[in-house]
């Protein structure tokens, strides 16, 4: 009987930490990323691990030439800030002329939105990037807005700017 008391304790336990519920499968869980359509998803709607991270990577790499483009503009060598553009220049008048046209380009800020995807590829070989820069002038604080869109280079290295429309922020 001595020895048949501790059992009896812990058979209860036993039961319960073997047994096993099923997830209700009406929980949502939040997502931050949102596939690109014609991504192949399972029967659950999750695009497999591989495919999401080759379209996250995308992305931070065309956030990242556009990074590299706007880092180029404040110096005097436009050269090298244009070869980030499809054709070797941002066409005539360039679609960011107003961020172009700034004299005395002392310093600038920049913010970027999740880049969102133009395309049903995956990864996508197109992304629009909305831009918010805070620029610091000889002539005092300038804000801007807008996009740059940018797409895949035809050789598959890097990426090429295509498009941009920027706006200066009032107030």
């Amino acid at each position: 009987m001595r020895h048949l008391l501790p059992m009896l304790l812990v058979l209860p336990l036993a039961h319960c930490s073997c047994q096993r519920h099923a997830d209700d499968p009406t929980v949502e869980i939040p997502v931050e990323a949102t596939l690109a359509a014609g991504t192949t998803a399972g029967a659950d709607g999750i695009a497999p691990p591989a495919a999401a991270r080759a379209s996250s990577r995308a992305a931070e790499q065309a956030a990242s030439t556009l990074h590299a483009y706007l880092g180029a503009l404040p110096g005097a060598d436009h050269g090298r800030a244009d070869a980030y553009w499809a054709g070797g220049g941002p066409g005539n008048p360039p679609d960011d002329a107003v961020l172009r046209g700034i004299t005395g380009l002392r310093g600038m800020r920049i913010q970027n939105d999740p880049p969102q995807a133009l395309d049903r590829e995956s990864p996508p070989r197109a992304f629009e990037i909305p831009v918010h820069l805070r620029l610091d002038t000889a002539a005092g604080p300038v804000r801007m807005q807008g996009w740059y869109r940018l797409r895949a280079r035809v050789d598959g290295q890097g990426w090429e700017i295509t498009s941009a429309s920027l706006q200066p922020v009032l107030g």
